[in-house]
């Protein structure tokens, strides 16, 4: 029952998609509406809270909730949660979830936070940390449009390697 009102009260508040946010956010709004997530009416409460005050709020209020690097893969992993588990069990995800002073990426450094990233802009963020790339990562051919270059030989989310095609 309780879950069935707490799913009540999101899909209420869906019905209105940033619209609470729209005065001060227009630009996240417009990227939320337009990014898969938007589409499936996942609004700004999933990730920052109802946040009434920040919203009632002049400036200097933060939202409810904005998730620290650790806390990312948990929310996500709410709806992807075999990416969760393979993330997780990544260097990156290690790294992430130990608070390693070593940076590495979780969800939202990769896809983007409101606005989805696509390949090359993802590429451009794996480029940011692996500089040194071994001359078997540097792509021979274009990979299939709108796919990741790493993600010729590493699993996505794992990082795991498989064999080189071709």
């Amino acid at each position: 029952m309780r879950a069935l009102l707490g799913l009540a009260v999101v899909a209420a508040w869906a019905q209105e998609l940033g619209t609470s946010c729209l005065p001060c956010h227009s630009e996240h709004v417009a990227d939320v509406r337009a990014h898969k997530h938007g589409a499936r009416q996942v609004g700004c409460e999933v990730c920052h809270g109802v946040s009434e005050t920040h919203r009632n709020a002049s400036g200097g209020v933060a939202p409810d909730r904005v998730a620290a690097p650790d806390e990312v893969p948990l929310l996500c992993g709410g709806c992807h949660g075999e990416e969760r588990k393979q993330y997780l069990a990544s260097k990156h995800g290690k790294l992430v979830m130990a608070r390693s002073k070593i940076r590495a990426p979780s969800c939202g450094v990769c896809h983007g936070v409101h606005a989805q990233r696509n390949a090359v802009a993802m590429r451009r963020q794996c480029d940011r940390c692996h500089t040194d790339l071994p001359a078997s990562c540097k792509p021979g051919q274009a990979p299939p449009a709108g796919k990741l270059v790493c993600a010729q030989c590493h699993a996505p989310h794992s990082l795991q390697t498989s064999p080189r095609p071709g």
